[in-house]
């Protein structure tokens, strides 16, 4: 390899040169003269046209001043001892009652034994722990579950977000929680275990 750079060294630093030279060539900023070119060819080809302003308006004539109205009096209160229209007090609205509080998809504790939420498909052994730690451990839970409680508890599932309403959870949910295993696994296949 050193003998061939020795021996070569001339053309490739001729070669280098030449690199730069062209490089620079065709790389170098446009000059003034080709960037009024340019901005002449791009310019518009007439000047823009302003409407003419409006006609100045004659200021009206002033007015005669009229003559100054007469100051009538207003009339007198009257006397303290009539009494005096009172308006009746309005009357107290109740302010409306606050709406009751959507309750919690989650629980303390189990009613009894926890259900195997594995049997609901798209629900492994991860999420069947996850959902423990969160107080779901029944399939009518899950079966009761609202719009706003499946946000809620898919707010709490990280990396398994979306998966409550992409694997129907709710209608598996529905049909375990009835003990439906026939409708159950017509509609969703057959079921990972018993039941």
């Amino acid at each position: 390899m050193t003998y061939l750079i020795a021996t070569l060294w001339l053309p490739l630093l001729l070669s280098g040169l030449l690199g730069l030279v062209i490089g620079g060539w065709i790389w170098r900023r446009p000059s003034d003269a080709r960037l009024a070119e340019e901005d002449a060819v791009y310019a518009p080809a007439s000047a823009p046209i302003i409407p003419p302003a409006p006609p100045e308006l004659e200021p009206e004539p002033e007015a005669e001043p009229a003559e100054e109205p007469i100051a009538v009096s207003e009339p007198a209160p009257p006397p303290m001892s009539e009494p005096v229209a009172e308006e009746p007090p309005e009357p107290e609205t109740e302010p409306a009652p606050e709406p009751a509080p959507m309750p919690s998809p989650f629980m303390e504790a189990p009613d009894g034994e926890p259900d195997n939420l594995t049997l609901i498909k798209g629900v492994g052994p991860k999420l069947n722990d996850m959902l423990h730690a969160l107080g779901v451990y029944h399939f009518t839970q899950i079966a009761d579950w609202n719009a706003e409680q499946i946000v809620e508890v898919d707010s709490h599932l990280g990396s398994f977000k979306g998966r409550i309403e992409r694997d129907r959870w709710v209608d598996q949910a529905r049909l375990l929680a009835a003990r439906n295993i026939a409708a159950f696994e017509r509609e969703f296949g057959k079921m990972n275990g018993p039941l």
